[in-house]
């Protein structure tokens, strides 16, 4: 987002850091006198503009995170923390207190000495619609990202005080604060901090259009060139799944389904907001136009980073993420039903064909020439995987391979640029979302189910059920007819076990599973990461045999994670979580 918005703020920002508390309490835009910013008059919306850039482009962020569960391993690079060596400075999220609170302080300033002082957007009488849209907007914008920063504050440290087992958030902070202040800070209960995130998105929501359409001069501040910022769709979203994580099992121990029914109905409202439950878009993640964005950052073109990252050795890359054997027999077989069914027809000679759109879409795979499941088709030469293969570990590339036998194909570009050369360009955009609407259905399918019990009946007040918002899912992997949906569509313990299946495949990569999986109160019970050694047969057939990659071990203190232990030796009064 910062490079999209050309400069803007360039000047207020340019000193900004989170290197410690020090430097967060006492950065240099505090000494900014007041006539400066008031001189900037548009510029000093640099100081939201330049807070989406830490949401933006976060692939890599969210790739280390997959990293500590069952779906991924690195190609060369085991992770200690997935292996239970945590400690008071192994903290994977410890970063995500100082620039959450660093964005809090920001937005702040800019509500304080920007917006209600009553700059102008633009002055000119002729702009005049313009400028009052657009002073309001980035007010909704304000308590939207406000909001985002509580957000991730509570999905990373809610959790129960260590001294008490009370269920605490995160110190909300309402104004700027002096060192003093800041250093006597204590922790909100859990439900003071989702109601202040609440609060926060519904004057989001009133100042903010539910999406941005049309020609800027035709709707002049909520025009398409908007897209990108935070819409009124986008809060309502987001207050989905902030209600979702707090009824589930870890933040909701005497599992009230009233928390169930307020998640429900939250994905719910979101749904009619978009125009109800309807199909999802085919997959295809250089598109910027596509509906199901909720909220996506914007593109960025000439950024090969993926690319030379992700792509197999045979195709000029670096194979860095290798997704493991337990995430692909999660893919179910084109007819819907789990390769464990003696239904799906799964032949474990040929374990790649006869699977869902989705693994086709996500994963590269040995003999896999394609960027879907088209018949026939030859996008590139057949991946050579097997053993002693030109992908394999040291084939086409000395000390690059992948230590599952997959590489990760979803987000990424296909051949639309020369594969011959090394740093392989390609001008397709890169389209980072942070809510989607197949999330959405999602949400709604797992909190209905909670709530109610029963998957296959539409709740009362609501117009679809669990079964159907789920469906659309599956429908877009091209499962239809869906036979085994129906029939775990009759119990609320075997829906729950799908609907957490396909939230797994759907939303992969994206930094999920980890924190579903603490929610959940399952990730104590994770599996070890396994792979696919494959064998190619002098009769040209392939044989597969799994193997052991790396071990996954995870106590039930997991559930909730750490206070970064530099803060607590800053301020006595943050309770820890349990456990740590």
């Amino acid at each position: 987002m910062k490079s999209t918005y050309t400069k803007l703020g360039v000047f207020l920002l340019a000193s900004m850091s989170v290197l410690g508390c020090q430097d967060f309490l006492e950065d240099e835009i505090q000494q900014l006198k007041k006539e400066e910013i008031v001189t900037f008059r548009e510029q000093s919306r640099g100081l939201i503009n330049d807070i989406y850039s830490d949401y933006a482009f976060n692939y890599f962020r969210d790739f280390d995170i997959e990293y500590l569960t069952d779906n991924a391993v690195h190609r060369n690079i085991s992770n200690p923390l997935a292996t239970g060596f945590w400690g008071p400075t192994s903290n994977p999220f410890g970063n995500v207190w100082q620039r959450s609170y660093h964005n809090i302080r920001q937005i702040l300033l800019y509500i304080e000495e920007v917006h209600d002082k009553g700059l102008p957007f633009k002055p000119a009488p002729q702009d005049s619609l313009e400028n009052v849209r657009t002073i309001w907007r980035y007010f909704g914008e304000a308590h939207f990202l406000k909001a985002w920063a509580q957000w991730e504050l509570l999905l990373t440290y809610g959790g129960p005080s260590a001294a008490t087992g009370e269920m605490l958030g995160f110190p909300i902070v309402n104004r700027i604060l002096d060192h003093n202040e800041y250093a006597f800070l204590s922790r909100a209960s859990f439900e003071q901090c989702v109601d202040q995130i609440f609060t926060d998105l519904d004057t989001a929501i009133q100042h903010l259009p539910t999406v941005y359409s049309g020609g800027g001069s035709s709707n002049p501040g909520y025009g398409e060139i908007e897209t990108g910022r935070a819409s009124g769709l986008a809060a309502s979203a987001l207050k989905a799944k902030i209600a979702l994580f707090a009824a589930s099992p870890a933040f909701n121990p005497t599992n009230d389904a009233s928390k169930w029914e307020r998640a429900a109905e939250l994905a719910h409202e979101v749904i009619l907001q978009n125009g109800g439950l309807k199909a999802l878009q085919p997959y295809d993640f250089k598109r910027e136009d596509d509906p199901d964005h909720i909220w996506r950052l914007r593109g960025w073109r000439q950024n090969n980073s993926l690319e030379r990252r992700l792509y197999p050795p045979t195709l000029y890359g670096k194979g860095e993420v290798n997704p493991s054997q337990n995430l692909i027999d999660a893919f179910p077989a084109a007819n819907g039903y789990p390769v464990s069914a003696p239904e799906s027809g799964f032949d474990p000679d040929n374990p790649y064909i006869n699977r869902d759109l989705r693994f086709n879409r996500f994963i590269f795979f040995n003999n896999d020439q394609c960027f879907d499941s088209a018949p026939g088709c030859q996008n590139y030469d057949p991946l050579e995987i097997f053993e002693g293969g030109s992908d394999y570990f040291g084939g086409f590339i000395p000390n690059i391979g992948t230590r599952t036998g997959y590489y990760l194909k979803k987000f990424l570009n296909d051949l639309e640029f020369d594969p011959s050369v090394n740093e392989p360009v390609t001008i397709l955009p890169k389209v980072y979302v942070q809510l989607g609407l197949a999330e959405i259905y999602l949400i709604y399918a797992e909190a209905a189910n909670e709530a109610y019990g029963q998957p296959d009946v539409i709740p009362p007040g609501l117009t679809f059920s669990a079964q159907e918002a789920l469906a659309m899912v599956r429908q877009r992997a091209g499962i239809s007819p869906d036979p085994y949906l129906a029939a775990v569509s009759l119990s609320r313990d075997h829906f729950r076990e799908l609907a957490r299946d396909e939230r797994r495949i759907e939303l992969c990569f994206s930094g999920e599973r980890f924190h579903d999986l603490r929610r959940w109160k399952t990730i104590d019970a994770m599996d070890h990461v396994r792979g696919m050694k494959v064998v190619k047969n002098e009769d040209g057939t392939f044989s597969y045999e799994e193997i052991d990659v790396e071990d996954r071990v995870f106590e039930e203190k997991n559930y909730y994670l750490p206070l970064p232990y530099e803060e607590l030796l800053l301020n006595s009064n943050l309770e820890q979580n349990q456990g740590w």
